[in-house]
């Protein structure tokens, strides 16, 4: 083994380790539904992840450090990667979850709006209010009388 492979693995341990505790945290905020306070964890997720690719890249390009690690050290990079993939796959669900949930009440508002419009009298062209029910889906118009002269 090389004298720079444990660091450079140790330092791997370590940042996924990290990153996996920001995304535990996010995921509770999610299930929380505290979306307001994930922005705070963005900036160090974003960090994390581009420290964790750069580890990752440096070590699939020497493939022959990871076959120079002490078997111990090989075993914990292989638990953090496990549950890493875990976190990940949770993280997703929950993002997925929440997104969903958005756009079932985004429609269900959506869907109101349009109600409440159709129900909605407007004007004929004779100045007398249309009913909803005579079948037509005018959109109501807004109008303003401007007494001055």
């Amino acid at each position: 083994m090389t004298p720079t492979t444990t660091p450079r693995i140790e330092q791997l341990i370590h940042v996924t380790g990290r990153l996996i505790d920001v995304m535990d945290r996010e995921i509770a905020l999610l299930r929380a539904m505290r979306i307001g306070e994930i922005s705070a964890l963005q900036q160090e997720k974003l960090d994390l992840t581009a420290e964790y690719e750069n580890a990752v890249a440096a070590l699939a390009a020497e493939p022959e450090l990871l076959r120079a690690v002490e078997p111990a050290l090989r075993a914990e990079l292989a638990a953090v990667a496990s549950r890493f993939d875990a976190a990940v796959a949770e993280n997703a669900r929950a993002l997925g979850a929440v997104r969903e949930s958005h756009d079932r009440l985004l429609r269900a508002i959506v869907d109101a709006v349009a109600e409440q419009r159709s129900r909605q009298k407007a004007y004929t062209s004779r100045g007398a209010l249309d009913s909803p029910r005579s079948g037509r889906r005018a959109p109501p118009i807004s109008l303003t009388v401007d007494r001055r002269l």
